[in-house]
C-alpha cells in the first residue's frame, strides 16, 4: 500500500485599512497551496508578493475583493506589502513565513 501525501490548501482573508493589513502574519508549510483573499474596506490597496511573483488588481472601492492562489515552494519569511503610493513606507505589509 502507497500513501501520497497531498499539499494542503491554506485560506486567508487579509482586510485592507488605510496604511495597514489586519492579519499581518501568515505562516504555512512548503509546498501548501496558498488562497489569500483581499477585501478592501476603505481606500485603494493591493497586495503584491514578489518572491512568488503575485499581485492582485488595486482595489479602489470598499467593499470589493480579489482572489490569489499560489503553491508556497520556497522556504523564508516574505514580505507582503501594498505598492500604493507611500503605503508600503507607511507600515503596509505582513510576512508569509514558509517553513518546511
Amino acid at each position: 500500500t502507497t500513501t501520497t501525501e497531498t499539499s494542503a490548501v491554506k485560506e486567508f482573508t487579509i482586510e485592507t485599512k488605510n496604511y495597514s493589513f489586519i492579519l499581518s502574519e501568515i505562516k504555512v508549510k512548503k509546498g501548501d497551496t496558498v488562497k489569500i483573499t483581499l477585501k478592501n474596506s476603505e481606500g485603494f490597496h493591493d497586495l503584491v508578493l514578489d518572491e512568488f511573483k503575485i499581485a492582485t488588481p488595486k482595489l479602489k472601492t470598499a467593499g470589493e475583493e480579489a482572489i490569489i492562489e499560489f503553491i508556497a515552494d520556497k522556504v523564508g519569511a516574505f514580505e507582503y506589502y501594498c505598492s500604493v503610493g507611500n503605503h508600503r513606507a507607511m507600515g503596509m505589509k505582513g510576512t508569509l513565513t514558509v517553513e518546511e
